[in-house]
C-alpha cells in the first residue's frame, strides 16, 4: 500500500512548516523527495534518506557530511513510522546543532498527519463501500447473494436482521453537502444501519428496527434531530422487512411516501408511507380514472372550488355538520344546500358511506394525475 503520496507530503511539509520556520523535505521509502518547502528539489534523490532507511535512526548532517551525500544539505533526517514499520523520511534544513530540540516534534506531526490521512482513507473507503451495497440493495438488479453477505460481514452487519428504508432528499440545493450530513448522521447511526448516496444525490439509510414500533420510537428522535440540524431535507419512509435482500420494496415505498405527500401536504418534511398507503394505491389506478367521470362534472360545475372544499371538510369532520359548518363559516342550510348540490352534479349522496367513499378516492384519483 503507498502510504505517503506527493499529495500527503506536501500537506506534511505545509504543516510542519508552520511549527518551525525551516524549509521541511519529505522523502517517500525509496529516498526520493516528494514533498518540499522548495519546490526546485521534488523528485531529486536523496542519499541521506537512504541511509536513515538502511539503518532506520535519524542522522545529522552538517556542511562537511551534506556535501558528500548526494541531494543532501545540512539539517536533521528522521524515519517516519506508520505500524512500526519505516515508510519515509522527514528532513529539516538547517544546521543540526539549531533544530535539535524541535526535530522529534515535527517527526512526531509528520506520523500523526499520515496516519490521520491513513485512517480517513479506510472510513471513506467503508463509506464507498456501504454506499455501493446500499445501491445495489435498493436496485435490486444483479445482486450476487453471496457477495454481498460477505462484504456485509466485513462491515460487521448482519443480512438478517428486520431493516427499513428511509430517504433523504434535498428540497434546496443552497448550502447542502451530502458529505457533512453523512458524517452527522453516523452519530445517530449503528452498526448495522447501512447509508447510502444514490447518483441523485438522496440519501439512503437502512435502519435496523426491531418492529415497527421500534421504528416508529426511533423516527420521532430522528424527526427532532433532523429538524434541529437541517431543514433543507424532505424524508421519506417505508415499511419494515424482515430481510435485507428484500429493502427494495421498502425504498420503493419511501419514495413514492415523498412524491404523493409532497402533493398533499407540501408544507410538511415526513412522509412515512403508512399515512398515504391508500393514496399510495390509487396512484397504481391512474389509468382508470375515467371510472370516476362524475368527479369531472363537479370539477365543471364548481368554478370558485367551494363545493369541492365543502366535500374534504365533510371527509375529514366525518360527516358531522355542526363542525363543517364552523369550519366553512357557513349556516348549517347553506352546507344541506352545497351537498344537495353535490349529488346534483355527481349523482352520488354524500350522505351515504358508499357515495362518499367513492367521491373521496375519485378526488385523490384526480389530485394523483
Amino acid at each position: 500500500m503507498l502510504f505517503l503520496t506527493h499529495e500527503l507530503a506536501q500537506e506534511i511539509v505545509e504543516r510542519t512548516m508552520k511549527i518551525l520556520n525551516r524549509n521541511i523535505n519529505v522523502m517517500n521509502s525509496e529516498g526520493i523527495i516528494i514533498g518540499s518547502g522548495d519546490q526546485t528539489r521534488i523528485n531529486q534523490l536523496h542519499a541521506g534518506a537512504l541511509l536513515v532507511l538502511k539503518n532506520e535512526e535519524s542522522i545529522e548532517l552538517d556542511q562537511v557530511k551534506a556535501s558528500e551525500m548526494k541531494g543532501s544539505k545540512p539539517g536533521i533526517n528522521l524515519p517516519i513510522y506508520f505500524n512500526n514499520q519505516p515508510v519515509g523520511v522527514i528532513g529539516i534544513t538547517g544546521e543540526p546543532h539549531e533544530i535539535q530540540n524541535y526535530a522529534q516534534l515535527v517527526k512526531m506531526a509528520a506520523e500523526l498527519v499520515l496516519e490521520q490521512s491513513v485512517l480517513l482513507d479506510r472510513v471513506q473507503w467503508k463509506e464507498r463501500l456501504q454506499s455501493e451495497i446500499v445501491n445495489q440493495l435498493i436496485s435490486g438488479i444483479q445482486m450476487n447473494e453471496n457477495g454481498i453477505r460477505e462484504r456485509l460481514e466485513f462491515l460487521g452487519v448482519n443480512l438478517s436482521k428486520s431493516r427499513v428504508a428511509v430517504v433523504l432528499k434535498q428540497s434546496t440545493r443552497i448550502d447542502f453537502s451530502n458529505h457533512k450530513i453523512i458524517r452527522a448522521l453516523r452519530y445517530e447511526l449503528s452498526q448495522e444501519d447501512l447509508i447510502g448516496v444514490t447518483i441523485n444525490d438522496d440519501i439512503i439509510i437502512l435502519k435496523n428496527v426491531i418492529n415497527e414500533t421500534d421504528f416508529r420510537s426511533w423516527l420521532s428522535l430522528f424527526k427532532k434531530w433532523i429538524n434541529k440540524y437541517d431543514n433543507t431535507l424532505v424524508i421519506g419512509a417505508g415499511f419494515v422487512v424482515d430481510d435485507l435482500l428484500d429493502v427494495k420494496s421498502s425504498f420503493q415505498y419511501a419514495k413514492k411516501a415523498i412524491e404523493i405527500g409532497q402533493k398533499f401536504h407540501p408544507e410538511k418534511c415526513f412522509y412515512h408511507y403508512e399515512e398515504y398507503q391508500l393514496e399510495i394505491s390509487l396512484s397504481q389506478l391512474t389509468s382508470s380514472k375515467e371510472m370516476f367521470h362524475f368527479y369531472h362534472r363537479l370539477i365543471e360545475h364548481d368554478k370558485n372550488g367551494e363545493l369541492i372544499k365543502t366535500l374534504v371538510i365533510y371527509i375529514e369532520e366525518s360527516g358531522e355538520l355542526n363542525k363543517v359548518a364552523e369550519r366553512l363559516f357557513i349556516h348549517r342550510n347553506t352546507l344541506r344546500y352545497r351537498l344537495e348540490r353535490i349529488l346534483t352534479i355527481t349523482g352520488k349522496d354524500p350522505k351515504n358511506m358508499k357515495d362518499v367513499m367513492e367521491l373521496y378516492i375519485a378526488k385523490l384519483l384526480n389530485d394523483l394525475t
